[in-house]
This record gives structure tokens, C-alpha cells and sequence, in this order.
């Protein structure tokens, strides 16, 4: 036995405090515990040689065979009209969107064609098969786009029009005046080459703007 220093012998035991009840509680908690479970790792074995031998005995004393056997056939029955149904779901869901797919090949064609500025948003959503109240408001945009600009090409439209010209042209007016003469005159003639006439102030002589600065 060691040898132990005089003012640890001579004290008197105190009682233990709340940390050292605390700390030998959980210490011989996880002692137990390791213990514990290396025993049932060692008896595990036995235990499941033991459960091997009672397992038909056990389940016969139960008389479930009867319904478990009865319970096999409907769950047989069950699983093969899920996977016949989720068959048919697959390829009636493929077919829905291959047509869907045409559609929006097609309206993409017409968005290049026409011009469309809106491109149609051809994600396929999959909490709502059916897609065309999508379609239908997409076409309605685009319709009510084209009819605004043939409306603004008529006469009714003219005073709406020519608001908008003299903007163009007030606009145009204030940043000619620091534009090369032989440059604009360059953009108007390639301008009039391919067709454009809507030319706006290039359409005027532009030297009487030049002289107003």
C-alpha cells in the first residue's frame, strides 16, 4: 500500500457534494452499460439458437398461418394491379407529354416567326397534368400583343402615333447634334438599301439640325 500524505489521512470523510454524486452516477452508468452489452453480444447466439428451435412451434400457437396465407394471396393480388396500373399510368403520362411537347414545338416555331417578345415556358408541371389554361394564356398575350400593334397602325391610332414619333424625334433631335454628318448619312443610306423608310429625323436634313447647336 502506498504511502499517504499526513493531510490527506488525518481529514475526516465529508459528505460528497452534488458534481461527485453526479460524476460516479454517470461513470458506473457507462461501466454497466459496457459491460451490459458485451454480455448480450455474447449471448446473442444462444439466444437466437433458442429462437430458431421454438419459431415454428411459437408461430403454430398462434394459428395465424391461416391469415397470413390468406393475407399473402391478396397482397399478390394487390401489388400486381399497382405495377399493371402504374404501367398504363407511365405510358398514358409519356403520351400526355410527347403532345404536349408538339405543342410547344409548334408555338415556339411561331414565337421566331411572328416575333413574339414572350418566350413560352415549356416546363411541364407535375401537380397539374392537364396544361392548357398555360397555353391558352400564353396564345391570348401574344394575340393581344399583335392586335395592339395592328390597332396602332390604324387611323384611330394616328394621334396615340404621333406622340410617340415626336418623342422619337425629340430624342433623336438631342443627340444629333454631336453625331458626324458623314456617319448618319452612312445609317440612312444602309437603312434605305434594305427597305427601312421609318427613319425618323434622317429622314430631314440633317444639317439644318446641325446649325441649330
Amino acid at each position: 500500500m502506498g504511502i499517504v500524505p499526513a493531510q490527506i489521512k488525518n481529514e475526516r470523510p465529508r459528505p460528497m457534494n452534488k458534481e461527485d454524486k453526479e460524476y460516479w452516477r454517470d461513470k458506473t452508468k457507462r461501466l454497466i452499460n459496457s459491460k451490459r452489452s458485451d454480455l448480450e453480444a455474447v449471448f446473442e447466439s444462444d439466444i437466437q439458437k433458442m429462437k430458431d428451435k421454438k419459431w415454428n412451434s411459437f408461430l403454430k400457437s398462434l394459428n395465424l398461418n391461416p391469415l397470413l396465407a390468406r393475407y399473402n394471396k391478396s397482397s399478390k393480388i394487390y401489388n400486381d394491379f399497382r405495377d399493371s396500373k402504374n404501367k398504363v399510368e407511365r405510358e398514358l403520362r409519356n403520351k400526355v407529354e410527347k403532345d404536349y411537347q408538339a405543342i410547344c414545338d409548334k408555338i415556339d416555331r411561331f414565337t421566331k416567326i411572328r416575333q413574339w417578345e414572350d418566350n413560352f415556358d415549356v416546363s411541364f408541371d407535375d401537380g397539374e397534368v392537364n396544361q392548357s389554361d398555360k397555353v391558352i394564356k400564353y396564345l391570348s398575350e401574344q394575340c393581344y400583343d399583335e392586335c395592339k400593334k395592328m390597332f396602332n397602325r390604324t387611323k384611330k391610332a394616328q394621334s396615340l402615333n404621333e406622340l410617340e414619333d415626336t418623342q422619337e424625334l425629340l430624342n433623336d433631335a438631342l443627340h444629333i447634334n454631336n453625331s458626324d454628318p458623314r456617319i448618319l448619312g452612312l445609317i440612312k443610306a444602309h437603312l434605305q438599301k434594305v427597305g427601312i423608310t421609318n427613319l425618323g429625323i434622317l429622314s430631314v436634313d440633317i444639317n439644318k439640325y446641325k446649325q441649330i447647336g
